[in-house]
């Protein structure tokens, strides 16, 4: 693969941070490539891409745009940082999806491999770039992979272990519709032999579950229930049962995986208890960027609470978020963000507690929390989708409120 990489044209198309790394690799590997980077939206590239061998398309750039299946018609392979890991990998991959849960899952399962003595290397948005660990594999460990669906959609090989958490409606801005984003979900299965497995979540639809040939196993939440955790919420059962059935896959003890699973730390912006300030709870849930997380933080509540909620509107659907705010017997205030702030307060009519909106960034967001809570009290941050209208990202957004608490006094 790599000599015959020296030999063709190619080019890395996005060098953000998905390709930095797959970028240092070519250089080091003396792989020549143009960068094409500095776009607005992918029409600007139409053309642009029809003469080169090969060319690595960023996660950002869709997979259907003209600009890729056009320059696809005139004969140039499309691949990408992870087709290429794929391809390169010495060791066998756990790859996990899912619309949510996906960097809970992975880092559990990579915990729990390396509390049983396997050589793990963990990669993806919650882990390293897998290319910065390449070299490093040893044939005889594992490698944890989270996938996206940006990153599934043209794969053409499926790990040795897939699993895939609920999928639920997202990234709808980028997909043309669900069904398309199921699709690419799809990939992580549709490439399996009957010598792997796919462990999978019960609510995946039939022509999902069937894809690829790998042995199906299903993720059973009621398995774990009796484990000590410091993981919140429901929901996160499913990434526990996930994580065991994975653990089981590789005889792993279940002593191991219990003790493991009871010291596990929710990672940061997922559900993650900050800090109490003058009696008030801090609860960060910036990761939650579709309303499925949100719901499940609001269900996970046993304290009265505030929740912050909001952000950039990229097509998804408030109604059961909404539902959720209603029925919610803890829920004593909303604090309603960004572009959807109108969606939001449509969604949830009739809601008893204090709403306020217009606050223009963290700061003002958090002092208007901060007015409807009080000892005892908890203030939950679920934005319920992504935060491009204030923030760089919700990486960003959730920085900014972790900074905020912890000054707080």
């Amino acid at each position: 693969m790599i000599e015959k990489l020296r030999s063709q044209k190619v080019a890395v198309v996005g060098m953000g941070k998905n390709n930095q790394k797959l970028a240092e690799f070519l250089r080091k590997n003396r792989i020549a490539f143009d960068p094409i980077q500095d776009w607005k939206n992918a029409d600007e590239l139409i053309g642009k891409l029809d003469h080169y061998d090969v060319i690595f398309r960023t996660p950002g750039l869709p997979y259907l745009s003209q600009a890729i299946q056009q320059a696809k018609s005139a004969g140039v392979e499309i691949s990408s940082q992870t087709k290429l890991f794929f391809e390169l990998c010495p060791a066998p991959i756990i790859g996990i999806t899912g619309t949510k849960g996906k960097g809970t899952t992975s880092s559990l399962i990579a915990k729990i491999l390396q509390a049983a003595g396997k050589k793990t290397w963990l990669g993806g948005n919650i882990g390293t770039d897998p290319f910065e660990f390449l070299d490093d594999i040893d044939p005889s460990g594992i490698v944890v992979l989270e996938l996206s669906s940006f990153q599934l959609q043209d794969l053409d090989q499926s790990p040795t272990i897939a699993v895939v958490l609920s999928v639920t409606p997202d990234h709808l801005n980028h997909h043309q519709s669900f069904e398309e984003y199921m699709q690419a979900k799809s990939n992580i299965l549709s490439h399996q032999s009957p010598s792997e497995f796919a462990v999978l979540h019960s609510t995946l639809p039939d022509w999902f579950k069937q894809s690829g040939a790998g042995k199906k196993i299903w993720i059973e939440p009621a398995e774990v229930r009796d484990y000590e955790r410091k993981l919140l919420g429901e929901h996160n059962l499913d990434n526990i049962d996930a994580a065991k059935k994975v653990a089981e896959i590789l005889n792993i003890d279940e002593s191991v995986i219990r003790k493991t699973v009871a010291e596990f730390e929710p990672l940061p912006h997922r559900l993650n208890p900050l800090r109490q300030v003058n009696g008030i709870a801090y609860i960060d849930d910036a990761f939650s960027t579709n309303v499925d997380p949100t719901i499940a933080a609001i269900n996970s509540m046993t304290a009265p609470f505030v929740l912050i909620v909001g952000g950039h509107d990229k097509g998804l659907d408030f109604t059961k978020v909404g539902s959720a705010i209603l029925a919610s017997e803890n829920l004593k205030g909303l604090v309603v963000i960004g572009e959807v702030t109108d969606k939001i307060l449509v969604a949830s009519q009739g809601f008893k507690g204090k709403i306020l909106t217009g606050a223009q960034n963290m700061t003002e967001i958090l002092d208007q929390a901060k007015s409807l809570a009080q000892p005892g009290d908890a203030i939950l941050f679920s934005p319920g989708t992504s935060s491009f209208d204030m923030f760089k990202n919700e990486f960003d957004r959730g920085q900014q409120f972790v900074d905020l608490v912890n000054k707080s006094s």
